[in-house]
């Protein structure tokens, strides 16, 4: 008769370098309560991030309470975080949210929206630059994971807050209404050929705000490949091509 023996290890990809291999290591069933055994400083860190990879849900809502709390938590616990915000199990994302807010109260968690917008927008900036390199939730994903953020914040004034900095930084086009009627001013309508040799069309207009730019964009869609329709307002550039809107 042969035996099956549970695995003692599992191990997740080491996304952030903390260690010399490309994953981290870590126990199949660790002690919930001593998940570290007073490790510190960038082994530290790893070992959260691995916990907060874990395959049990009991684990992950362990090492979410192993991030520090306001000031000091790092970047990568924080994307960690963020991300936990979408687990499937129902306490992991109650947890995380209940931490994120810990980590970031003196900001609202601004930084977590930011993370959120990129994911939104398909893109973040990389030395003025759109990468997608960072990207790991998806658009559909982040902006249900804002609702779980805001479903986490600890009262009714943190609440409008963090809207608030929603309604500032994430472009949500589902929530603005086309406008036809608008006409906004036009600056220029150029092609430009980019460093594959393919020849793209941009046409180019002014809107007083990011929501005249959404709804004159929502009532112009693009059907052609490399066109772009672009209005710069004073929060930024809108666009849209075959793909649907997007902010740069």
């Amino acid at each position: 008769m042969r035996l099956f023996r549970r695995a003692k290890t599992v191990s997740v990809p080491d996304r952030y370098g903390f260690g010399g291999g490309d994953s981290i290591e870590m126990s199949a069933q660790p002690d919930v309560g001593d998940l570290l055994g007073g490790l510190a400083g960038n082994e530290r860190v790893r070992m959260v991030v691995g916990y907060l990879n874990h395959p049990e849900p009991a684990v992950r809502v362990a090492a979410v309470r192993l991030v520090p709390a306001l000031g000091e938590a790092t970047v990568a616990e924080v994307e960690e975080l963020v991300d936990r915000l979408a687990d499937l199990d129902a306490g992991v994302r109650a947890a995380a949210g209940a931490a994120l807010w810990d980590v970031q109260s003196d900001s609202d968690c601004e930084r977590t929206v930011l993370i959120l917008r990129d994911e939104i927008r398909g893109h973040s900036m990389t030395f003025g630059a759109p990468s997608t390199e960072s990207l790991r939730l998806g658009r559909e994903p982040a902006e249900q994971v804002l609702q779980t953020l805001l479903a986490s914040a600890p009262d009714d004034d943190a609440h409008v807050r963090l809207q608030a900095l929603i309604d500032e930084h994430v472009v949500l086009p589902d929530s603005v209404q086309a406008d036809s009627s608008l006409v906004l001013e036009f600056i220029e309508k150029v092609q430009r050929r980019g460093g594959d040799g393919q020849v793209a069309t941009y046409e180019a207009y002014r809107a007083a705000d990011r929501g005249q730019a959404l709804a004159y964009l929502k009532a112009h869609p693009v059907a052609e490949e490399f066109y772009y329709l672009e209005v710069e307002t004073p929060q930024g550039t809108f666009g849209r091509d075959i793909n649907g809107i997007y902010d740069i």
